[in-house]
Order: structure tokens, then C-alpha cells, then sequence
């Protein structure tokens, strides 16, 4: 007769075990952790088109991370980008990327600026299901080259809003768009 109690009882630890199981993916699972809440900067490029400031698509550019651990590469080059997600570091204070062009109409021209964002760390809890979250509060954008006209980053801070964060001004002569 124990024997029995004894595999009814771990039979009811076992479901116990596996209920709880079951609510901790279902509640990390949550649609509230989609919609960018990890402060993820989201760049939208702009230029002059038509004689108006536009949201412009630019091609033939590359973008990569510099002194990044593994894979930095954020756009490989081989479609036109109009916007793009731009990682920062939040082991340092510096984050550093470099936009290459390559410009098939001067005979594979290589143009390559890049651009130093310099930041606080400001970690903030977001929730119990997506955890917590850095705000970046910029200190300064440098850019050095010819290829972008400059950054901004109009709130000043990067949150976990799902808004365009930074905007990035190129140069848009005919000679950077054309293939």
C-alpha cells in the first residue's frame, strides 16, 4: 500500500513540476517583449531628394561594427537600405561603425565614414517578462568622411520606444546613388 501512496506522490510532484514548466515559457513568451523593448537604436537614412529632405534608400552600402566581438556585419551591401537596426555596446561607452559604399559608376569607388556614438548607460527594469533594458543617454555622434553629412539623434536618448531613434544624413549627389 506505501508503494502506491509513494507513485501517486510523485506522479503529483511530477505534473506540479511540469505545470510550472509550462507556465515559465508561456509567460516569457508574451507579445510584450516584441515591440523593440530592449532600447535597440533604429537609424532611418535621410538625404536630399527632389530638393526636399526625404527618407532616402541607399545602395551598394555596407555597415559594420568596429572592435565588436564576432560577427559585426549589420548590412552586407547587396540591397538598397533605407533604415537599419544599430546595436550598441553595453559593455562600453563607445560604439563604432563603419557605412562602406561601393560606387559602381566611378569604377567601384570605395567611400567608407565612420561613426562614433558616444554614450551613458542607464539600465531601467522593463518587466518581469523581458527583464531589464539600458537606456542610452548621447553624449556625442562624431562622423569622419564623406559619404554622411551627419547623425542626430533627436530625443537625445535612445528607450525602448519603437521610433526611429537616430537619423543618419547622407550626401546624396547624383554620384552616390547612381550603379
Amino acid at each position: 500500500m506505501k508503494k502506491r501512496n509513494i507513485r501517486k506522490y510523485h506522479a503529483l510532484v511530477g505534473m506540479c513540476v511540469l505545470l510550472m514548466a509550462l507556465k515559465m515559457l508561456v509567460g516569457c513568451t508574451t507579445e510584450e517583449c516584441y515591440d523593440n523593448r530592449n532600447a535597440l537604436p533604429y537609424a532611418g537614412f535621410y538625404g536630399v531628394k527632389d530638393g526636399k529632405m526625404a527618407e532616402v534608400s541607399i545602395d551598394s552600402v555596407a555597415v559594420y561594427g568596429i572592435g565588436a566581438p564576432g560577427d559585426s556585419l549589420l548590412h552586407d551591401g547587396y540591397a538598397a537600405i533605407s533604415d537599419l537596426y544599430i546595436p550598441f555596446r553595453i559593455d562600453s561607452d563607445t560604439t563604432s561603425y563603419v557605412f562602406r559604399l561601393i560606387n559602381k559608376s566611378l569604377g567601384n569607388l570605395v567611400v567608407a565614414d565612420t561613426v562614433d556614438f558616444i554614450y551613458t548607460r542607464d539600465m531601467r527594469f522593463v518587466s518581469s517578462a523581458c527583464g531589464a533594458s539600458y537606456i542610452f543617454n548621447i553624449e556625442k555622434i562624431r562622423n569622419r568622411g564623406v559619404l554622411i553629412d551627419s547623425v542626430v539623434c533627436p530625443e537625445g536618448k535612445i528607450t525602448n520606444a519603437n521610433i526611429q531613434n537616430l537619423k543618419i544624413y547622407f550626401n546624396t549627389g547624383e554620384e552616390l546613388n547612381e550603379e
